[in-house]
């Protein structure tokens, strides 16, 4: 599951980095729940620095959510993100969901997602948490998005 490039190294976390994710997720106000280490994908910079991560998360029934990625603000623009983001869509059988704000819907099109509009169109695990960003969106006045890949 080693990804390498000439500038970064996609790598399975290790367990004395769980607070490392835990922090910086907080810190870029993801969503906390269903952190699980073990599934998460670290990129890793030649000396050691990580420059970026993210996950999958399992919610039963075939559905993947693609979740917590994270690029450091001084990484940026450097395509981390999306090779993160292509490393699990081409690791995982589709499709594959995810969540995210407003102003980044337009770098997941980019990738092949759709925005899912309608209720309906959302799986059963997703159901409540699609809800309850409805809901958080309209009591913080900003826009939450459910998109998927398939």
């Amino acid at each position: 599951m080693t990804e390498t490039s000439p500038l970064i190294s996609l790598r399975p976390a290790r367990q004395d980095e769980r607070w490392l994710i835990v922090r910086r997720v907080l810190r870029e106000r993801l969503d906390p729940t269903k952190l699980k280490w073990q599934r998460f994908v670290m990129a890793e910079a030649a000396d050691g620095q990580i420059l970026g991560f993210a996950q999958m998360k399992d919610w039963g029934e075939g559905v993947r959510e693609f979740g917590s990625l994270v690029v450091e603000p001084e990484a940026r623009g450097q395509g981390i993100g999306g090779k993160l983001l292509t490393h699990f869509v081409d690791e995982f059988p589709r499709p594959v969901y995810l969540f995210c704000g407003g102003h980044n819907v337009a770098y997941y099109l980019r990738f092949g997602f759709r925005r899912l509009k309608k209720e309906s169109e959302v799986p059963g695990p997703l159901q409540r948490k699609w809800r309850t960003a409805q809901f958080i969106s309209r009591l913080l006045k900003a826009s939450v998005a459910l998109m998927v890949i398939e």
